[in-house]
């Protein structure tokens, strides 16, 4: 009987090791790292791709679930449309969160009509106690932190956004648009609020928009961050997505891209599965706008940074220098030139895409 239990629980280890790690991670990197070293990549072809094991879609997976942060504001007496900024962040990012709450989060409520906007910071969960309890100080003084439980490591970044649907769908159904960002990008809450309050784009329930990439082929050097082994990947190119660095999505989309989510194989490039894959096979098409950008825009250009809404790669003494600028009451913007941010191949993605088959028959995503 002790040896058949051994064996079970051996059994057990080799099954449940991939699906709390999902992925080892470099711990010479700091942990959750956005990506600025290539990853360990350890996915095995026999690991389950199966989203519905890791993401449990009928439990509560959070450590912590700030469950009020989309509560209405009782000294509302109109309900205003709910703009939901969920920023993706890593556990020892602590400085990157102080410095967008005394920056860009700090913007206030007469700014930024019609919306009532909430922001929150997503964490996965640490190995390392003492910094799980910083998490937990944390979130208890600025109540604005979930946790999920998942590693939070560079590769289980797909895992973070579909959490992110999961956690609105559950405690933030009535929003009207979610802002899925990350911690080292500047967002201009007030540029952005106007271009949501746009009677069109207001009124879109189907709305995906950033930073459009276009018939991207899947990089095979195992060597590079966004590597794509075949067996995870086989077209030629990715469905058009848009850069995971900043995109919006309707509120009413959010429970039809995670319902589909759990139909699709995990996929660990986060924007390429969420706003590419799973959209796709939700029929829905991401759109781009120059506003959204995936590089970082010169910091010595202020007016440029009034205009546009994400900018890439700011860190937290370059995000303060940005936003005292901004804010100088003397600063002269009457004549700003937007650059023409998105992929180079935008024309294509007008180009009606040919669907590709298997020869097995079954459609490819």
């Amino acid at each position: 009987m002790m040896k058949h239990l051994q064996i079970f629980l051996l059994l057990c280890g080799v099954v449940w090791v991939p699906i709390l790690l999902t992925y080892s991670y470099n711990t010479q990197s700091r942990e959750g790292s956005g990506g600025d070293v290539a990853p360990n990549f350890t996915w095995n072809v026999n690991t389950s791709r199966d989203l519905a094991i890791y993401v449990e879609p009928e439990n509560t997976t959070a450590v912590i679930t700030n469950e009020n942060l989309c509560s209405s504001n009782s000294a509302d007496h109109r309900q205003k449309p709910l703009l939901l900024i969920v920023v993706c962040s890593a556990v020892g990012n602590v400085k990157a969160r102080d410095v967008i709450r005394k920056t860009w989060m700090s913007v206030g409520p007469n700014e930024t009509a019609p919306f009532d906007v909430r922001t929150v910071f997503l964490l996965g969960q640490t190995i390392n106690d003492t910094k799980q309890s910083d998490v937990l100080l944390e979130s208890n003084t600025h109540r604005d932190i979930i946790q999920e439980g998942f590693i939070d490591a560079y590769l289980n970044l797909t895992l973070k956004s579909v959490m992110m649907l999961k956690w609105v769908k559950t405690y933030c159904p009535q929003v009207t648009f979610v802002l899925k960002t990350d911690d080292d990008m500047f967002i201009n809450v007030r540029t952005l609020t106007e271009y949501l309050s746009q009677s069109d784009v207001q009124a879109r329930k189907d709305l995906i928009v950033g930073s459009l990439f276009c018939r991207v082929s899947p990089i095979k050097d195992a060597g590079s961050k966004w590597y794509s082994p075949l067996f995870m990947y086989d077209a030629k190119v990715y469905p058009d997505y848009v850069s995971g660095t900043g995109y919006v999505i309707s509120g009413p989309l959010v429970p039809i891209l995670f319902e589909n989510a759990l139909h699709v194989p995990l996929f660990h490039l986060e924007d390429v599965y969420t706003t590419g894959i799973v959209a796709k096979r939700a029929n829905v098409i991401p759109e781009n706008s120059h506003l959204f950008s995936f590089v970082k825009h010169p910091t010595t250009n202020p007016c440029l940074y009034r205009k546009i809404i994400t900018s890439h790669g700011l860190n937290p003494s370059e995000l303060k220098s940005v936003w005292r600028q901004i804010n100088d009451p003397l600063l002269n913007c009457t004549s700003v030139r937007l650059p023409k941010i998105g992929d180079p191949k935008f024309k294509k993605c007008h180009k009606t895409a040919r669907l590709t088959v298997r020869r097995s028959g079954r459609k490819r995503f």
